[in-house]
């Protein structure tokens, strides 16, 4: 948003308005009832975008003041956009794709322009924005990655899943209280996330997914060990509460809200419908509900090998609002949504366009029946709304009558302005585009942004094959989807990136330590053969000495030493194994933050090559000749060219725009062929008087100007009442017009 309107107040004042935006300024300092009067006859599409700027422009007059609303909306259309991004994939895409969408010059181009443009791109992004909500797009592509994982999912899926079978040491003396009872039980843990199961047994636990029950009886496996952040799933279990019989097996990362069930299960543990049974007789105890949420006071590791902790999936489902709440507040989402679909096509009546765009998404997505009905209903009082204007504007269509037929160029010219338009960045966006389509990575997103691209053009494009209606100015709000794609596809290449570089440095650990276990092999194999070769040349009584000496120790420390031995070794292997599990955790996490840091601070650096690499596209695009005229210009010429009180004639009337705008240059000037200004006659430029009526007003001039449009087909009415009576004297090109000095005849000849 602040690069958005740094750009947007980047050489705001241009020193001059172009031709719609002194309409703008005309119209809007009118009053409501000569509003209202022009409304019926001239610029239907843009009445409530005159009718928004009317007390705007009244309390300050300028052509700043009028362009500060286009430069807001570009801001907030630039929010909606990163926000988007964020919803429909993830922080770092709404970033990139917010600041890919500021640093277009097309969007600074209408950013700066007192037009309603920028307000109908605001508008349908945040129309697109309340779709998303409403549709529970987002929400969908979250809780249907959760859902797939719950059921599908295998080991070393997106969800990070894994299932770890251990065997269980001998029974202890809680053997049947948390644990499974009899050969071949079962203890299931840390179930998926966002599954609320409560594990019940005897002595009544209840637990969360990532959380092991507790109690006397409970397995090693389902029940952190003092001191320890968690029980290791590849090792025996020791001690009193282990699972009980031979080959008991714990397993981790099961479904979540499964219980086992059995002879022994009690009602909680019984299966749900739908559910599948777990062999073997005896009960099991298990652990499930919410993901990352331990017991309080205990730190319990995630059995689940993942990056950053909690899987993403279960990050995102846990963040998002379930389906209920998203039904519940559907109603007002989708009248918020009709509401503002309606506005944006009352600020410009091509603006309606979005709606079979989001018809397509919805399509697309595969939405179900409600939401359909839902976003039906809106449209439909949208579309409602926008009729009476719609048949307004067709009856004013003459006011663009110079555009003519399209052609496919057209297409690919809406492409190169919204994608580029230098070839560099144009080829760029292109293909990371493609990547975002071929390989989607976020498939949400993609069947948002691409429909809000692609429909809008094409529909408009067929329309105009029958009345010729396309501009390119007609679509900027479909211009959000391509920064959309375009920051997808940085995110692909990214993520695969980051997944190659991944497995490098795993199959380098993997060569490292090959490396060291081929050491050690062949330094204790050297120990062994030196051993046995000096045991070899020791004399025979001092080795049968040795040999019963050792008896003798053996006999008398028994297995007390031994025991004690194998119960420190196993508890040092413990400590190590804790402490090495978590530096390494820690060590993960903090290289898995710094790559996304460097992942994001890559991207807005690309994004920042482009808007230097385009740098002298926005400066072009603050300098006055950067539309079509330049009124001011033209003014300080006429002006600098007559002397006060000689007639002058706009021909056609459109031209009077110069005066209109910019009226002190040329206030000396009479305008002799108006007979209704603008204001009184209900149109833009005031009403001419007849042929007879001209000419008698001519009668006692000896020289006229004529300020003409420079267009070849335009039909020069005023200069054909000036033959025969008057002459050219001389004849001027001006960017836009024709200024032409007229002399009477009899004058000329003498």
């Amino acid at each position: 948003m602040a690069v958005m309107l740094g750009l947007g107040l980047w050489g705001l004042d241009r020193g001059t308005m172009w031709r719609d935006e002194s309409a703008t300024y005309q119209m809007a300092t009118r009053t409501l009832p000569q509003i209202r009067d022009a409304l019926g006859t001239v610029d239907a599409v843009h009445g409530l975008y005159y009718l928004l700027m009317h007390p705007l422009l009244a309390l300050h007059p300028s052509e700043v003041t009028m362009r500060l609303p286009s430069v807001l909306a570009a801001v907030a259309a630039t929010a909606l956009v990163a926000a988007l991004g964020c919803r429909l994939a993830r922080p770092r895409v709404g970033l990139w794709a917010g600041l890919l969408y500021a640093t277009t010059p097309v969007v600074t181009h209408y950013a700066q322009e007192g037009r309603s443009y920028a307000l109908v791109a605001a508008g349908a992004a945040w129309a697109t924005y309340l779709l998303v909500g409403a549709a529970g797009l987002a929400v969908g592509a979250a809780t249907g990655g959760a859902r797939g994982a719950a059921t599908g999912a295998t080991p070393g899926a997106a969800t990070g899943g894994a299932t770890a079978v251990r065997p269980a040491a001998r029974p202890g003396p809680g053997a049947g209280g948390g644990a499974g009872a009899g050969p071949g039980a079962v203890s299931r843990a840390a179930g998926l996330a966002g599954a609320p199961g409560p594990a019940v047994g005897p002595a009544g636990a209840a637990g969360t997914a990532g959380e092991a029950a507790s109690g006397p009886g409970a397995a090693s496996a389902d029940r952190p060990a003092a001191g320890r952040g968690a029980a290791r799933a590849d090792r025996p279990a020791v001690g009193p509460g282990a699972g009980a019989g031979p080959g008991a097996v714990s397993r981790a990362a099961g479904p979540a809200g499964e219980a086992a069930s059995g002879p022994g299960a009690t009602p909680a543990d019984r299966l749900a419908p739908g559910q599948a049974p777990m062999p073997g007789p005896g009960a099991g105890s298990r652990a499930a509900g919410e993901a990352g949420r331990a017991a309080p006071g205990r730190r319990v590791r995630s059995a689940v090998r993942v990056r950053g902790g909690m899987p993403r999936v279960a990050r995102r489902a846990a963040s998002a609002p379930g389906p209920e709440r998203v039904a519940s507040g559907a109603g007002w989402r989708w009248a918020a949504y009709g509401g503002v679909v309606a506005v944006t096509a009352l600020l410009h009546v091509f603006a309606v366009l979005v709606l079979a765009a989001h018809a397509l998404t919805l399509l697309v997505s595969r939405a179900p029946r409600r939401v359909w009905w839902g976003w039906g209903s809106a449209a439909a009082g949208a579309v409602g709304v926008v009729v009476p204007l719609a048949a307004l504007a067709r009856r004013q269509s003459a006011q663009i009558a110079w555009i003519r037929h399209p052609t496919p160029g057209r297409l690919w010219a809406v492409v190169e302005e919204f994608a580029g338009p230098s070839a560099l960045v144009l080829a760029l966006n292109l293909l990371l585009i493609a990547v975002a389509v071929v390989r989607p990575r976020w498939r949400s997103l993609t069947a948002v942004a691409l429909p809000l691209f692609c429909v809008p053009p094409v529909l408009l494009f067929a329309l105009a094959l029958h009345r010729p209606c396309f501009h390119e100015r007609y679509l900027l709000f479909a211009l959000a989807g391509i920064p959309l794609l375009a920051a997808a596809g940085v995110d692909r290449l990214a993520g695969a990136g980051a997944d190659w570089l991944a497995r490098v440095v795993a199959a380098r650990r993997v060569e490292v330590e090959a490396d060291r276990s081929a050491g050690a092999v062949a330094g204790r194999l050297a120990r062994a053969v030196v051993g046995r070769l000096a045991r070899a040349v020791e004399p025979p009584a001092r080795v049968v000495a040795a040999r019963r000496t050792r008896v003798r120790v053996d006999r008398r420390s028994g297995a007390v030493a031994g025991r004690l031995a194998r119960v420190v070794a196993r508890c040092r292997a413990d400590v190590r194994v804790d402490r090495l599990a978590g530096v390494v955790t820690d060590r993960r996490r903090a290289v898995v933050g710094r790559r996304r840091v460097l992942v994001v601070a890559a991207g807005v650096l690309v994004v920042g090559c482009g808007f230097v690499w385009q740098l002298p596209l926005h400066q072009r695009e603050r300098e006055p000749l950067s539309r079509q005229d330049n009124l001011a210009a033209l003014a300080a010429a006429v002006g600098r060219l007559t002397r006060p009180g000689e007639p002058v004639l706009y021909d056609p009337p459109k031209e009077r725009r110069i005066a209109i705008a910019y009226p002190r240059p040329l206030a000396g000037l009479r305008d002799i062929a108006l007979g209704t200004p603008g204001p009184a006659s209900g149109t833009l430029y005031g009403v001419d008087v007849g042929r007879a009526e001209l000419l008698r007003r001519l009668g006692g001039a000896r020289s006229a100007w004529v300020i003409a449009a420079d267009e070849p087909e335009t039909r020069r009415a005023k200069a054909t009442v000036l033959t025969g009576r008057f002459q050219l004297a001389y004849s001027l090109c001006l960017p836009g017009i024709r200024l032409e000095h007229y002399v009477r005849a009899a004058a000329a000849r003498t």
